[in-house]
C-alpha cells in the first residue's frame, strides 16, 4: 500500500512545475509576415494594415517573427522594430490580443536579447526553437531554452519542428528534460505526428498551452486537445480557420471538417505553386502575393534567404489559379 501511493503521489507530482500561470490562449493565431523594406528595416505603415486587417477577422492573437516572419533570417533591429510596429499598432486601434513572440537568434546573447525585449513589449510569452547550429539534441536544447528561460519571467513556449526535434525523444522524456526550463508553459507544435502531439498534452495534464503548427491539419489537433492554431496560411484566410475553430469548439464537427477541406484547397495551391517540397518556407511568396492582390496590402518580397522571389507572372498564375479552384477565403 504504502509503495502505491508513492507511485500515486509521483504521478500526480511528476510535472507539477508546468502548472500554467495565468488564462492560456486559445484560437487562431496568424503567424504573421513580416514587411521588409527594400533597403532593409520593417514597413511599419505596412505592419498597421496587417493588424487592422486581422483585428476585423476576428483571431485570437498574433505569433511574429517565427518561420514565416522570417525571423531568423532578419536582423535583430528588425526583429525589435516588427514587435514594436504590432504593438503600437494594437494600441492605435484599441484593441490588445495576446502576442507570442519567436526570440531565437543565431546566438544565446542575441536570443536573450530578443527575450528580454519581447518581454518589456507587452508579449504574453516568447517562442524558441532549438539551437540554430545543433538541432536533434534534447539536451543542448534544454541547456539553451534554460539559459533563455531564466533571463525572462514571460512564459516560454518552445517552437517544437519536425526536422529539428530529437527523433529519441518520447513524450515522457521531452516533459522531464524539461523540469529544468523556467517558466515552461506551452508549446507550438509543427509536426504531422499527431500521436506524440495527444501524448504531451494528456501527459502534461492539460497545464501546458499547446497549438498545432500544421494548418492542413487543425482539425485533426483540434481533436487531439490542441488549445487551437498557429500558422502561416491563416495570414490569408483568418475568417476560414477561426470559423473552423469555433465550429469545432461548438461540437459541430461535420461542418468543421467541411470548411478544413475547403481551408486544404487554399493551402494545396500555395504548396504546389511555391514549390514548397523544396523549401517550405517558399510559401511565404505566395502568402505576401495574396495579401498584395486580394486584400490590397502590399507586405513586400520576402527575404531571398527565406523564400522563392515571385515574378508579375508568378503572381498572376498563382492568383489565376485560385480563382479557377474556385477558392474561399472565409
Amino acid at each position: 500500500f504504502f509503495g502505491f501511493t508513492i507511485c500515486v503521489i509521483f504521478r500526480i507530482t511528476k510535472y507539477r512545475f508546468l502548472k500554467m500561470s495565468g488564462e492560456k490562449i486559445k484560437g487562431i493565431l496568424p503567424a504573421l509576415v513580416t514587411p521588409f523594406k527594400e533597403g532593409g528595416g520593417v514597413d511599419v505603415n505596412a505592419v498597421e494594415q496587417l493588424v487592422k486587417f486581422h483585428l476585423d477577422t476576428g483571431v485570437h492573437g498574433f505569433y511574429l517573427c517565427g518561420s514565416t516572419g522570417e525571423g531568423v533570417n532578419s536582423t535583430v533591429a528588425e526583429r525589435k522594430e516588427m514587435v514594436e510596429a504590432v504593438f503600437v499598432a494594437m494600441e492605435k486601434f484599441g484593441k490588445k490580443l495576446p502576442v507570442i513572440v519567436m526570440v531565437t537568434g543565431h546566438s544565446l546573447e542575441d536570443s536573450i536579447e530578443l527575450a528580454k525585449h519581447a518581454e518589456e513589449s507587452g508579449a504574453h510569452a516568447i517562442s524558441t526553437i532549438v539551437p540554430i547550429d545543433n538541432p536533434n539534441n534534447l539536451e543542448a536544447a534544454v541547456g539553451f531554452w534554460k539559459k533563455i528561460g531564466e533571463s525572462v519571467s514571460t512564459p516560454l513556449y518552445v517552437y517544437w519542428i519536425a526536422h529539428t526535434a530529437d527523433k529519441k525523444a518520447t513524450a515522457a522524456s521531452f516533459l522531464e528534460a524539461m523540469g529544468s526550463v523556467p517558466n515552461f508553459k506551452g508549446l507550438k507544435f509543427t509536426d504531422t505526428n499527431f500521436f506524440m502531439f495527444e501524448q504531451l498534452v494528456t501527459k502534461s495534464q492539460g497545464t501546458l498551452n499547446c497549438f498545432t503548427g500544421p494548418d492542413e491539419m487543425m482539425g485533426a489537433g483540434l481533436f487531439m486537445g490542441s488549445d487551437g492554431a498557429i500558422g502561416s496560411t491563416y495570414n490569408i484566410h483568418p475568417k476560414l480557420a477561426v470559423r473552423i475553430y469555433e465550429e469545432f469548439k461548438s461540437g459541430n464537427v461535420e461542418a468543421a471538417m467541411k470548411l478544413q477541406v475547403a481551408m486544404n484547397k487554399n493551402i494545396d495551391v500555395l504548396i504546389r505553386f511555391c514549390d514548397c517540397a523544396s523549401k517550405g518556407t517558399n510559401i511565404i511568396a505566395g502568402i505576401k502575393c495574396i495579401y498584395k492582390h486580394k486584400y490590397g496590402i502590399d507586405v513586400h518580397l520576402p527575404k531571398p534567404t527565406s523564400s522563392v522571389q515571385f515574378t508579375k507572372d508568378d503572381e498572376d498564375a498563382l492568383m489565376n489559379e485560385l480563382e479557377k479552384e474556385g477558392c474561399i477565403f472565409e
